[in-house]
């Protein structure tokens, strides 16, 4: 089968995803415990206040869309809604599995880092239910 991979785009925006973070207050970002639904709700506004920050730079809409859409699934239950022209490609797929590996196996105020073999478990889940490929699954286990 064959994907429309775009390595500049998948590295810029693994570069730039989290951006919005920085205007997400540091006492929700910190928190050591778990986050309220309010707090919760003003953590997953980091996507589009990413997206609002790069949109006037020189950041390409493939990029743009990335970043706004990083914690979308492919049955639209992540956040934020997305618009009809995102699609949850293979681009999004390898954001998807990068960052939740980063994530896991970070050491984090709210968790420690997991190991490289808890982490490819929890994200063969992913796998499972749809959200990445097998494919991309595999190329992560290679990678690390």
């Amino acid at each position: 089968m064959k994907h429309e991979i775009n390595l500049k785009d998948i590295q810029e925006a693994a570069l730039l995803h989290d951006i919005g973070k920085v205007l997400i207050p540091e006492k929700i970002l910190g928190k050591k415990g778990a986050l309220t639904d309010e707090e919760k709700k003003i953590m997953e506004l980091h996507s589009e206040l990413g997206y609002e920050l790069l949109k006037n730079m020189n950041v390409s809409e493939n990029v743009l869309k990335l970043v706004k859409y990083h914690h979308q699934k492919p049955d639209g239950s992540g956040y934020p809604k997305a618009d009809n022209n995102f699609k949850f490609d293979i681009n999004a797929q390898i954001l998807e599995a990068a960052d939740k590996y980063s994530a896991l196996t970070e050491n984090r105020v709210y968790h420690k880092a997991c190991t490289k073999e808890e982490a490819l478990s929890i994200i063969y889940k992913d796998v499972e239910q749809g959200v990445i490929s097998q494919e991309v699954f595999e190329a992560l286990k290679k990678s690390i």
